[in-house]
């Protein structure tokens, strides 16, 4: 029996649909993820299975003794209220149990019958609650979810993204049978969201979960319900598995329509020859015509429902100036703030082309230390230098603008000293296209923002790029685009992210911020993870943290052969990497071509374009003798 039920929901807000015929189950013991573009109605479907809002159609049923629990609604507190307090309230079903047993305890000592069966009943209900290990589990939620250290804190202290924390905290020790979690995840470093994936892994009960987190999601549930063109489509499996699907029925769908607008054709055609002929007088025509219209109208209506998600645009930088081999040294670095240091004794660097991911705890100094190497903040000891030739951007968590009044277009025009034709051409790939651009940036949402001020940093030659936390509060399709812009960026990257799914495909350096050091790891973060077992052993051992190898040293024992084969494949992965280089180059030069035409009275500007488009073809060159020597190599 489903313990939640949504049958033809639907809701619409004045004359604006945002839900019509909505209709799932939830079955005991699933885990589900719900997820659809910002502002397709996912929220709105929570409210309404929450009871905060109603449905204008259909209906909602959860089993009547399931204890529900959401996370977006974060109850107030009366002042003086500490983050303990909070989470203890998750155990007043079990305080009043408790509360009940001592009564009894009192009349089964004066021999009453009926108190000891009822003691005995609750007392085996609160010992299957967990009421015994009650101090155990919020020991256990409060390290999992890093909230130890705030549980002598005040409430009304506390800033959003810990409420919704500790809020978390306290529906895991509840106890629920159906979790609502709206976006989990928006709060939590990488330590506290696999503590939460290994939990929700082990939970009883039914979990409903909105989430961006495509990593999240791939570990924590077993079907996706898609919301699209106000309904919703269910999909077995993990979010990897609904993409493959996805894409299987769109293609179907597609090969399907084109059958059916094919047949639709012949059929009007058919039926324009038959109502010609019918003005001959002939009853039976006429018939016949309007049978195969209603005919072409059932078709039509079978037709499979494909959303357009509009042109795939691909964001355009401007031409990235080359820096030195070396981008970034860092020597003797250390900072503290009082009696606690974040870190001490760092030995760092950067060269060209690296793609660095900076992780860590949250508080563990991840913003501190990029403070300290944009020189917004002094370090206490060592040497921060930058290389020769090094322009950087820096895209905050937060972004604001000077101008909050000003629309986006404007806004573009001003800061690049362009004409509005221009700004608009360059905001078109960053998606700002039409009326979008008459936005005035303080209606903006914060994923808008990032995207505006990256199309403005992006236009200066840059060619180191500092993200922190960049797809937070970003959709899954707006992740995917600024991913697809990413891939076009022909420099050095620095990325704070919890988004584990991001530093998979982009970092290919881990810099772990913890127990006062940087682990400084050479290797993707897939290849971290494998090894951060091991890591979290040592630090429990309290012994001195040391860097782990990517790969072990081959053996000298190893045969000629064996190495060879090694050589042979890593150059085989680096082939696809250069063509990729290769194209992107070549394509940057085609556009420096149409900017010659544009530049052609403008001698200045001309002279400028002529020498990138130099140094352009100088780096294809460069790239293309290095492809030939492999390939020769390989060839060997």
């Amino acid at each position: 029996m489903p313990i939640l039920s949504v049958n033809g929901v639907g809701k619409d807000f004045g004359d604006v649909m945002v839900l019509d015929d909505v209709t799932f189950e939830l079955q005991p013991g699933e885990r589900v993820g719900l997820i659809g573009d910002n502002g397709t109605g996912k929220t709105t479907l929570f409210k309404i299975i929450s009871g905060e809002y109603r449905a204008d159609r259909g209906s909602v049923h959860i089993t009547p003794s399931a204890r529900v629990g959401v996370l977006d609604q974060i109850p107030n507190y009366p002042a003086g209220t500490t983050v303990e307090m909070v989470l203890r309230e998750a155990f007043k079903r079990l305080d009043d149990m408790a509360a009940r047993m001592r009564e009894l305890e009192k009349a089964m000592a004066d021999g009453d019958e009926r108190a000891m069966r009822e003691y005995s009943a609750l007392e085996t209900e609160y010992a299957s609650s967990g009421g015994y290990d009650t101090e155990v589990n919020l020991s256990k939620v409060a390290n999992g979810l890093d909230i130890t250290p705030m549980l002598g804190e005040q409430w009304e202290k506390l800033s959003g993204g810990e409420r919704t924390r500790i809020n978390l905290a306290r529906m895991v020790l509840t106890d629920v049978d159906l979790m609502l979690l709206d976006e989990p995840t928006n709060h939590l470093d990488i330590q506290s969201t696999e503590w939460l994936e290994d939990y929700l892994s082990t939970f009883k009960g039914a979990v409903l979960i909105i989430s961006h987190d495509r990593y999240f999601l791939d570990r924590s549930v077993t079907r996706i319900i898609e919301v699209e063109a106000h309904t919703t489509k269910s999909w077995q499996g993990n979010y990897s598995a609904f993409l493959r699907q996805k894409e299987e029925y769109i293609k179907a769908a597609e090969a399907q329509l084109a059958k059916i607008e094919k047949k639709t054709k012949q059929l009007e055609e058919a039926a324009k020859r038959i109502r010609l002929w019918a003005f001959m007088g002939s009853d039976w025509m006429v018939r016949q015509a309007q049978s195969i219209e209603k005919r072409i109208e059932r078709i039509k209506a079978t037709a499979p429902v494909i959303v357009k998600q509009g042109k795939n645009l691909r964001a355009t930088f401007g031409s990235t100036r080359r820096s030195g081999e070396d981008v970034l040294s860092v020597t003797g670095l250390r900072k503290s703030f009082g009696d606690r240091t974040l870190f001490s004794e760092v030995e760092l660097e950067i060269k060209k082309d690296d793609r660095v991911g900076l992780i860590g705890a949250n508080g563990a100094g991840k913003t501190t230390l990029l403070n300290i190497l944009l020189g917004k903040l002094p370090q206490d000891e060592g040497v921060v230098r930058w290389g020769a030739g090094v322009k950087i951007a820096y895209l905050p968590q937060h972004v604001s603008f000077e101008y909050e009044h000003t629309t986006v277009v404007d806004s573009v025009a001003r800061s690049l000293n362009v004409s509005e034709s221009r700004a608009r051409e360059i905001l078109g790939p960053f998606n700002f296209r039409g009326e979008d651009v008459f936005k005035n940036i303080d209606t903006l949402s914060g994923g808008e923002k990032s995207r505006l001020r990256l199309c403005i940093l992006m236009q200066g030659g840059v060619n180191v790029l500092i993200l922190d936390e960049p797809t937070n509060h970003l959709d899954i399709r707006s992740r995917e685009w600024l991913e697809n812009a990413l891939e076009q960026f022909d420099g050095t990257l620095l990325l704070v992210s919890h988004d584990r799914y991001f530093l998979e495909k982009f970092a290919t350096r881990i810099w772990s911020v913890e127990q006062g050091g940087i682990i400084d790891f050479d290797g993707g973060y897939g290849e971290y993870r494998v090894v951060s077992e091991e890591l979290r052993r040592t630090r429990e051992s309290n012994a001195p943290i040391k860097q782990p190898e990517k790969k072990p040293e081959p053996k000298k024992e190893a045969e000629p052969q064996q190495k060879r084969s090694r050589e042979t494949d890593a150059l085989r992965k680096k082939v696809p990497i250069i063509e990729q280089r290769i194209s992107r180059l070549e394509a940057h030069i085609k556009e420096i071509d149409e900017w010659l035409c544009e530049a052609a009275t403008d001698h200045i500007k001309l002279g400028e374009l002529l020498n990138e488009r130099e140094d352009t073809e100088h780096r294809v060159d460069e790239l293309m003798r290095e492809w030939e020597e492999i390939m020769e190599r390989l060839g060997e």
